[in-house]
């Protein structure tokens, strides 16, 4: 029996907006459905669209990754925590690309489309969305996109319909380029050290480093035993083949670790570096 091409269009429409979420994005089959909640953030560090994908039943991690145009290991420079494992409902984060946001398509292609939203974050307006995140020249097109959107009435948490995105997936080609968001934080700590530590004599150590739960959990610090309190210390951790920049904020309490441990790092470290044991092997520079 012959169907023609608009009612199989609605059919599959149909479909997918019968399909209860459960939790995931798309199904078995699809990565995404037209009928699935696109909501992307803009990240503060990248400045890169993101997007919260939940893994469906029979969705795998290597597959989100081919459909969204990204290499396995670019995936886990996202995602570092997904190296340990995931299941069904799993959440994995990608990016985006603002390339490949469309602002409209034809009737006849509703099947092959979702729309993109963009949740607006505290203290942000029309303007910084429509020239910063999304790099347009003006804000006709998100004033298209959603009939009534006021400059003035903008509140943080409110979503905004930004374009389309084709569900047959991203062009590794069109991807963004990802590096690690750690490395991304830690930046300016690493500029400072280049324009700080440029003519200093620095002194090499190897040895083990330690880890605490205490401290604040979103700073670069460590305890160090002769370093001056305040400096910096550049710490190579050769399993993840990560170089991070911390702070000195103390001294390493000596009867609590011994002579081996030459640091004992914060928990943004221990995220960073992606270790689980309590003690792990580093080389280190500083004063």
């Amino acid at each position: 029996m012959f169907f023609p091409p608009k009612f199989l269009l609605s059919l599959v429409v149909s479909v997918a907006c019968l399909l209860p979420s459960l939790g995931a994005t798309g199904d078995s089959l699809y990565f995404l459905l037209p009928s699935d909640t696109v909501v992307v953030q803009a990240d503060p560090v990248s400045g890169h669209l993101l997007f919260n994908h939940y893994l469906a039943p029979k969705q795998t991690l290597y597959g989100a990754a081919r459909f969204y145009g990204f290499s396995l290991d670019e995936l886990y420079r996202l995602n570092p925590a997904l190296r340990k494992g995931y299941t069904p409902g799993t959440k994995v984060t990608v990016a985006i690309p603002r390339s490949v946001i469309r602002p409209s398509f034809s009737r006849d292609s509703v099947a092959w489309f979702v729309p993109i939203r963009y949740r607006m974050a505290p203290g942000e307006t029309l303007y910084g969305l429509t020239r910063r995140t999304l790099g347009l020249p003006n804000d006709s097109l998100l004033r298209a996109l959603n009939p009534g959107l006021s400059a003035d009435k903008l509140t943080p948490g409110q979503v905004i319909k930004i374009g389309y995105l084709r569900i047959d997936g991203i062009r590794p080609e069109s991807q963004v380029k990802v590096e690690d968001p750690y490395l991304l934080r830690n930046r300016p700590l690493h500029v400072q050290w280049d324009t700080v530590m440029a003519d200093k004599r620095l002194r090499l150590t190897n040895g083990k480093a330690a880890w605490t739960n205490s401290g604040d959990r979103s700073k670069w610090m460590v305890l160090h035993r002769t370093a001056p309190i305040g400096s910096l210390v550049e710490i190579e951790e050769p399993r993840s083949r990560k170089t991070i920049y911390a702070q000195v904020v103390g001294r390493i309490p000596e009867q609590v670790y011994d002579s081996r441990v030459i640091l004992v790092v914060s928990p943004l470290l221990v995220k960073a570096f992606g270790v689980r044991d309590k003690e792990f092997y580093v080389r280190t520079r500083h004063l």
